[in-house]
């Protein structure tokens, strides 16, 4: 990873206020400079998700912990499991255009990306259903019988299929896990959101590391430029000097 602690310290400091994919992106951008935020932005989702969940594993270790509430009984459950377990694709290039012939209709399309999150973002909140702007936005053309119709008029079947398609094209775009309750034995499957979880844990990650520079500047009157810079080990152990 090419971010030393202070390059991390600032992304989590200049992206409090930011979108969460804007988030992701910055943590991206700053940990593989040469693809650069632009490429990420373009990226399909899937593969902006599994690079991140590869940051996670180098940062924070490739342990992932999640919580939910069972919908049957409530019941408040934990559930551990490694980055291995829930990553599905493997190809993290750009998309090729992809195609759906459905009877008289002939679509071309592309997978959703950060860049359209960004902008559905961007729009106004009564702009319409989110869902249908997606689908315009990733919909290159759409024929029926030859003729142009509106991504919008597509037949429900034909939508659906296409969300197929870009499951199946993407299946890191959508991380399910699945649960079960020890209390009433129900069982369903949960959304692991890597974007939110990647933030939490570097908010954690920075609060630590603020207190720990807090702790080293009071006991030694040590900038925090010459605490950052101290390696790991070498600031663990004036901290355990310190608290001595």
């Amino acid at each position: 990873m090419a971010a030393n602690t202070d390059d991390l310290l600032r992304l989590w400091e200049d992206n409090q206020r930011a979108h969460p994919v804007q988030r992701a992106l910055q943590a991206l951008a700053l940990a593989a400079p040469v693809a650069g935020g632009q490429a990420w932005a373009q990226a399909p989702i899937g593969a902006r998700d599994r690079a991140l969940l590869r940051l996670h594993e180098e940062m924070f270790g490739g342990e992932l912990h999640t919580t939910a509430h069972c919908p049957g009984c409530g019941e408040r459950l934990e559930s551990d499991f490694r980055v291995g377990d829930i990553v599905a694709g493997s190809n993290d290039g750009p998309a090729s255009a992809l195609r759906l012939q459905d009877q008289d209709f002939d679509v071309e399309y592309r997978l959703p990306t950060s860049e359209d999150l960004l902008q559905l973002a961007a729009e106004r909140a009564d702009a319409g259903d989110e869902a249908m702007r997606l689908l315009r936005r990733c919909v290159r053309s759409a024929l029926r019988g030859g003729v142009a119709v509106d991504p919008g008029a597509l037949p429900e079947a034909v939508i659906d299929r296409i969300a197929d398609g870009m499951a199946t094209q993407d299946p890191d775009a959508d991380v399910q896990v699945g649960l079960a309750c020890p209390a009433c034995g129900a069982a369903w499957s949960l959304r692991f959101d890597i974007v939110s979880h990647f933030w939490s844990e570097l908010d954690d990650w920075a609060q630590r590391m603020l207190a720990d520079v807090h702790q080293l500047a009071s006991a030694y009157g040590w900038s925090e430029r010459d605490i950052l810079a101290l390696s790991a080990t070498r600031r663990q152990a004036y901290l355990e000097m310190v608290a001595a």
